[in-house]
């Protein structure tokens, strides 16, 4: 079995705990992982289940995002007296389980017609969608293995509780009688609820809790006095930029293109101008000392050659009626 190196949140430690320290516990109480397709990409990634989050009212916390954080050159860990050959080290980051419902979710919608779809019963939405994302990852899967995305894994994550208390954010949702309702997806709500998302993020008093955003602002001149519609504009931008990370193209153009960035583009772009004019003016006048130094050097170079003592001794020699060196390599005449 392979060991790894990974940075737990608390919560996670303390469920393993329990669940080591308890012979019989509840599958539900465990703490599962689940290869389920990226938000953004699409690609098989790892996400782990976590039953019991620290302080969590809304689901955000109970998905977690595992990444690998790969040295660049070749590294080992040294585990107590144990080397682990393997110098990745997984983190694992909370996140808001709609993004991958969007991106689960979106597959029932038709791509041709135009046509919103059909609703359907929340155990038929499910058992679509698991088959639909399933047999699609099998192509990717014939290359590698860990891209395959299996109907289980979907299926578990569809069945998760606060996940179904989470798909209203996405589907619109209409109830027939007591015991059913059906679910469809849809772009509009998905939108209002992405807005609602960067509206909390472009917040100042959460904005500026970011050293990144901070900088980021004031790299742009945003910061300055008198740029104070700018800035707002500047910080549902980043807002928008920071959930891109979870988000399918076509909708981040979307979700970009319903704000009005009209003002803010041309000052960006003037930004973006100047520092790229600046570094090109950098880069020829490095280049022109560099060669200029050059041209000195070996000026300097050739004035500092100067012959031996030997040599110039040797320069002084009369050297009338000495026979040439060339003459003791001659054949001697019979």
């Amino acid at each position: 079995m392979s060991t790894h190196l990974a940075i737990l949140p608390l919560d996670i430690i303390d469920t393993l705990t329990t669940r080591l320290n308890q012979e019989d516990c509840h599958p539900d109480s465990a703490a599962r992982f689940l290869r389920l397709p990226h938000p953004r990409t699409g690609l098989a990634s790892l996400f782990l289940h976590n039953p019991h989050p620290q302080d969590d009212t809304t689901g955000t916390g109970r998905i977690l995002e595992v990444q690998a954080i790969s040295p660049t050159n070749a590294r080992s860990w040294f585990l107590e007296e144990e080397v682990v050959a393997d110098g990745k080290l997984l983190v694992m980051t909370p996140m808001d389980p709609i993004f991958l419902l969007v991106y689960i979710l979106r597959v029932m919608q038709p791509q041709h017609d135009g046509s919103k779809g059909n609703f359907r019963p929340m155990p038929d939405l499910i058992e679509e969608v698991s088959t639909i994302i399933s047999d699609a990852s099998e192509k990717d899967a014939q290359s590698d293995p860990s891209l395959k995305v299996s109907a289980d894994d979907i299926t578990s994550f569809l069945s998760l509780d606060f996940v179904q208390s989470s798909i209203q954010r996405v589907c619109d949702v209409k109830v027939i009688t007591e015991d059913i309702t059906v679910y469809r997806y849809s772009h509009d709500i998905v939108l209002e609820n992405l807005k609602r998302k960067v509206e909390r993020l472009s917040n100042p008093k959460i904005a500026e809790m970011s050293r990144t955003l901070v900088r980021n602002l004031a790299k742009d001149g945003l910061m300055d006095d008198g740029k104070e519609d700018l800035l707002e504009s500047g910080r549902i931008k980043l807002a928008c930029e920071l959930i891109s990370q979870y988000l399918p193209r076509d909708i981040l153009q979307d979700l970009i293109g319903s704000y009005d960035f009209s003002k803010l583009n041309p000052h960006l772009k003037a930004i973006r101008d100047e520092e790229l004019a600046l570094a090109a003016v950098t880069t020829d006048t490095g280049k022109r000392g560099k060669v200029a130094t050059g041209t000195a050097s070996d000026g300097n170079k050739k004035k500092k050659t100067k012959a031996s003592q030997g040599v110039e001794k040797l320069k002084k020699v009369n050297v009338v009626g000495m026979s040439k060196l060339s003459t003791f390599f001659t054949k001697k005449s019979a």
